[in-house]
């Protein structure tokens, strides 16, 4: 075998072997295309050899001219590779000056094919043979240089300027020496095989290109450095993997929980305590996104944009979140992250490691829940007088309410909804603090709500709460009446007055103990007992359609009506006593008796207001009496309806004719006016806006 033979075909050889060894490096990881880019270029460099070889041994023109062209393509291969390779292993070339060169290598193909001769020759005349030192024979062709070939030799220019600038750069910014004698070997071997072929074009020189050795030595100085970089690798990636074996091991062994995601919030690791938190196996929770499939649907969206903000430099050192097990209960946990570098600096992810503060946030939770009741409760005791506290005990005597009393005592202990019918001023309220004060709920709240004196659009929210946002005025979540008597008693006074609209969402209460607050999602549940009150006689309501069938049914489950205190006329005695008392000892004065006429009066008055008319008639009394002896303060007799509204003392009244009579004759002596001191409210003891509510309903016109 001849020497050429030998020569070139050893170093196609090595050229072969190093490119078939990286294109299996990089088949088998996959991590960087510098390894497919060394391959490119040393398949080039072997495919040139075997092309010159080829050359140096045609006997003919047309075989030479052929593997010329084809030897350009393998140089194309080796070039454009050794560009891309040197601008992903420096890191620091510049691209345009790579685009550049490949465009320009892209071009010098195209003239390369198209041309009869290719790039080089214009006109060939004939193959020179020569001899070499030893005797052996060769061809090298005759002909005329084409005016395309100073592409090539710019483009080989370029790229000798492209490589030792990027190895400069890649040496002041902290690159090693291997870097800067990479970049110098590339460049001599360049530099030389070019003045090198420049000789023997101009005679000086007789011997064949030695550009296959050239290519060849650049491509063992690419495959040395990346064999270095290789062993480097393989011994940290060695001491990487022991270090993460201790990592591992503190990880599972620690009783905190541990979790590592992707940048894209892919789970990479989780540790055994998290998994035993969550209930799942790890084959369960590695490979899933965190985020969508392991935190509530509320938080998800708010998570993974604060975790990929983090990605990016962002501050999410801290942080607390929700987590879902696999029973669908939800875990706390407070969370510490760290980002995750690769070797090249860039953030391969983040590490959290978090503790479950669950139980410390249900007993803060609550704590807080409390507080905010308690405050709730307070607010709406000052807001509401739940009841006069100055009636320590019911005062009566009749046999009427006593009989009242014997049913409250019979119904109290239990936790059955009781309706208290009655006329304004009769004393429902009393009746029902009473109903309350013997039941086992007495240690709870007693949480009022007037449905006459609250507007119809605020009712829904003040019975059932509502969301932050459900309204305009909405700044903040509000608890209702019902979730503030959990566990006690609501007193819904005038359930006569309820919007017909919300009656449904009230017998849902009454039925299964549950509602949605107003612009919530959830239902809540409660436990409350039901007292109502109303002056109204339902049953007409429900035939009127005001009141729903099914929520009297509901309501009405035990019901009681309290008597007017026209029909216990011994009631009055002590009531007068007892208000007499009160009313002289918080004005100061000594009243200790009561004439037989002035009790006859009292005792003979219809009393459509009831006691809390008699309330009034005697604090206006005592207010006017200067000595002893009680004195009237009016005439009762001028405040007693008209015949022709109630048809005399005597005669038989519904209770809306009895209502309109009283709230006229009041307006008369106040002279209409409503409000104030001496308004018609403050004698009937109601809201302003409920008694202007009232007359409209009962149709009650000022005369002209």
């Amino acid at each position: 075998m001849s020497i050429l033979t030998i020569a070139w075909s050893a170093a196609a050889a090595v050229s072969f072997s190093l490119a078939v060894l990286y294109l299996f490096v990089w088949l088998r990881h996959r991590t960087s295309l510098v390894h497919l880019l060394f391959s490119i270029s040393a398949f080039g460099a072997a495919g040139n050899a075997f092309a010159e070889l080829s050359m140096l041994r045609a006997s003919a023109v047309e075989p030479y001219i052929q593997a010329l062209k084809y030897s350009h393509v393998f140089i194309f291969m080796l070039l454009v590779g050794l560009v891309w390779f040197t601008y992903l292993y420096f890191g620091v070339a510049r691209r345009w000056l790579a685009v550049a060169i490949t465009t320009c290598w892209c071009l010098i193909l195209f003239i390369n094919f198209l041309a009869p001769y290719g790039l080089l020759y214009t006109d060939v005349s004939h193959l020179r043979e020569l001899v070499l030192p030893g005797g052996e024979r060769y061809s090298l062709v005759v002909g005329t240089n084409s005016m395309w070939r100073f592409l090539a030799d710019i483009s080989v220019m370029a790229i000798v300027v492209y490589v030792m600038d990027t190895a400069v750069r890649a040496w002041r910014l902290g690159g090693k020496r291997g870097t800067l004698l990479v970049g110098f070997s590339i460049t001599a071997f360049l530099v030389a095989a070019g003045i090198h072929s420049g000789l023997v074009d101009t005679g000086l020189v007789h011997t064949p290109y030695l550009i296959t050795f050239a290519f060849m030595g650049i491509v063992l100085v690419m495959g040395l450095q990346l064999s270095s970089d290789v062993v480097r690798s393989a011994i940290m990636s060695k001491e990487i993997a022991a270090n993460e074996r201790r990592w591992r091991t503190l990880l599972e062994q620690v009783h905190l929980l541990v979790v590592g995601l992707d940048p894209d919030g892919t789970v990479n690791y989780v540790n055994p305590n998290l998994l035993e938190k969550m209930g799942y196996r790890s084959q369960e929770v590695v490979g899933k996104n965190w985020f969508r499939d392991f935190h509530p649907e509320g938080e998800c969206e708010r998570s993974r944009t604060d975790h990929e903000d983090y990605i990016r430099g962002g501050s999410y050192p801290h942080h607390r979140s929700t987590i879902t097990g696999k029973d669908g209960g939800e875990l706390v946990i407070t969370w510490s992250n760290v980002r995750l570098y690769d070797r090249d600096g860039r953030v391969m992810g983040s590490l959290s490691i978090g503790a479950d503060v669950t139980a410390a946030e249900a007993a803060f939770k609550e704590i807080e829940d409390l507080k905010e009741r308690l405050q709730e409760e307070n607010i709406y005791l000052k807001e509401e007088v739940v009841l006069d506290q100055d009636f320590r005990h019911i005062i009566h005597s009749s046999d009427e309410l006593t009989y009242v009393l014997s049913r409250v005592a019979q119904v109290a202990p239990t936790d059955t909804t009781v309706l208290i019918e009655g006329e304004t001023g009769v004393g429902k309220e009393l009746i029902a603090r009473a109903v309350h004060d013997a039941s086992p709920r007495k240690d709870r709240p007693l949480i009022k709500v007037n449905c006459a004196a609250i507007p119809a659009g605020l009712l829904e929210s003040e019975l059932f709460g509502h969301m932050k946002g459900a309204f305009t005025s909405a700044d903040r979540d509000r608890k209702g009446r019902f979730q503030l008597a959990d566990g006690g008693t609501i007193f819904l006074d005038e359930i006569g007055e309820l919007p017909l609209e919300l009656q449904p969402k009230l017998l849902r209460v009454l039925e299964g103990g549950e509602f949605m607050p107003l612009g919530g999602t959830r239902t809540v549940k409660v436990d409350v007992r039901v007292v109502a009150t109303t002056n109204r006689e339902l049953k007409r309501e429900m035939a009127a359609g005001n009141f729903r069938q099914d929520l009297y049914h509901r309501l009405s489950t035990y019901p009681m009506t309290i008597p007017p205190l026209r029909k216990r006329k011994a009631d009055i005695q002590p009531l007068v006593e007892a208000f007499v008392e009160r009313f002289a000892r918080k004005l100061g004065k000594q009243i200790n008796q009561v004439p037989r006429d002035v009790m006859a009066t009292l005792a003979a008055y219809t009393w459509p207001g009831n006691v809390r008319e008699l309330r009034n008639v005697i604090e206006r009394a005592v207010l006017s009496t200067n000595g002893p002896v009680l004195n009237l303060a009016e005439d009762l007799r001028s405040l007693a309806p008209e015949a022709g509204e109630t048809g005399g003392p005597g005669s038989q009244m519904t209770l809306e004719q009895a209502e309109r009579a009283h709230i006229t004759t009041v307006l008369k002596q106040c002279s209409w006016r409503i409000e104030g001191e001496q308004g018609a409210s403050r004698i009937l003891d109601i809201n302003p806006s409920t008694l202007r509510n009232r007359i409209k309903k009962l149709r009650i016109e000022r005369p002209t």
